[in-house]
């Protein structure tokens, strides 16, 4: 790809990225987000639709067997903007925090790039723009039950990285990101005059007790697995003279085995059962396996890692996170690759890690990413 080529394919994603990020939308609630995909493959002269599923926008174009996707996810975050850009979040609560906003850009940008070459492409190439990511309900999920795997014979999508400099293609060969199940135990007691404690049930009681034998459940139940166990919400009661009736805990569970999730599991119902019991309550538990961990195809990976290089980029190996992304959902499908492409520059301040106020990214970074998917789709033989 020529320099002039990629430099106003790379002013293009930033136009984009930049009205993106000053109107975030959150989980599958994304009119205006999808409007302006819609928009803007009706410019390009690509027919798009909407059946693969609420708020996702996919498109096909090149010819051929082979038939590859590329996806993009589009949502943000509830967290206010600290960041001071000029192109801010005009929403208030809501903030592109974790770069879905620069994905859905690079995305565009390919397509734009891929339809101006669609006589050249010997494949065919899925574009997939999915909601909810973020969330605990998956747009990958919902999607792949929509069929929008059926006849792909592989799947790449790109994130942005503050850990890895811009410019750089961040690469992990297998294992790369963990599953995730987002649980809610809830407990329910009686109410009662905090004087008059043997009238009550004490929700807060349950679940004080139940959370510690929980963590030592998940413990001896890893048998030396990596997991990540954190209560992030813990609620209950209304004020100091009222027993509480109603306590919940959310909880985030990430891991790479199920069979080691499935023992949790059993642990948790066992404990929250036993403990509601035991003070005359009852427990109710959600959970929800909202990602499958991130396996990258290891052949896939390093065709990829050689094209990337061979059009001139910087690869870097990644090490192995125990963050989560819906992307392996698509990877329970078919063979893929979530690679990442580098947007740290401590000289213009793009240095936080995502899901935080102050985050944002070098955008010149979004040029590897753009440049590494024309590249792989350029260079696919058909089949």
């Amino acid at each position: 790809m020529e320099n002039s080529v990629l430099d106003k394919l790379y002013e293009y994603a930033v136009g984009i990225r930049r009205t993106l990020h000053q109107y975030p939308e959150l989980g599958f609630e994304l009119e205006n987000t999808v409007k302006l995909v819609s928009r803007e493959l009706s410019s390009l002269g690509i027919e798009y639709t909407y059946k693969y599923g609420k708020g996702s926008v996919a498109c096909e174009l090149g010819k051929g067997k082979r038939l590859i996707a590329l996806r993009a996810d589009m949502d943000a975050l509830p967290i206010e903007e600290k960041t001071g850009l000029p192109y801010s979040s005009r929403i208030k609560g809501k903030m592109h925090a974790c770069g879905h906003d620069a994905h859905t850009a690079v995305l565009l940008a390919v397509a734009r790039y891929l339809k101006e070459n669609e006589e050249r492409l010997k494949c065919r190439v899925r574009l997939i723009f999915q909601p909810s990511e973020e969330c605990a309900e998956s747009g990958a999920k919902m999607m792949v039950e929509n069929g929008v795997c059926e006849g792909v014979s592989e799947i790449l999508a790109a994130h942005c990285e503050n850990v890895l400099d811009a410019g750089a293609i961040g690469i992990r060969r297998g294992d790369y990101m963990a599953a995730c199940i987002p649980a809610t135990v809830r407990f329910i007691g009686r109410s009662a005059h905090a004087a008059l404690p043997e009238f009550g049930v004490d929700a807060i009681g349950m679940a004080n007790e139940a959370y510690l034998k929980m963590k030592e459940a998940v413990r001896e139940e890893s048998r030396g697995e990596r997991y990540i166990w954190s209560v992030g919400s813990f609620h209950g009661g209304t004020a100091h003279n009222i027993i509480a009736e109603l306590c919940e805990m959310d909880i985030s569970f990430r891991f790479y085995d199920l069979n080691f999730a499935e023992r949790v599991e059993k642990r948790v119902r066992e404990i929250c059962s036993e403990v509601a019991k035991k003070f005359g309550g009852r427990a109710e538990i959600l959970w929800n396996l909202s990602s499958m961990a991130v396996r990258n195809d290891e052949a896939l990976t390093d065709r990829f890692a050689e094209v990337a290089r061979d059009a001139g980029l910087e690869t870097v190996e990644m090490p192995q996170k125990m963050s989560s992304e819906d992307f392996g959902w698509y990877l329970e499908q078919v063979p893929g690759v979530l690679f990442r492409f580098g947007t740290r520059n401590e000289a213009l301040g793009c240095a936080a890690v995502a899901h935080r106020g102050d985050f944002c990214i070098d955008e010149s970074g979004m040029r590897s990413a753009i440049k590494a998917f024309c590249a792989y789709i350029t260079g696919c033989e058909g089949e």
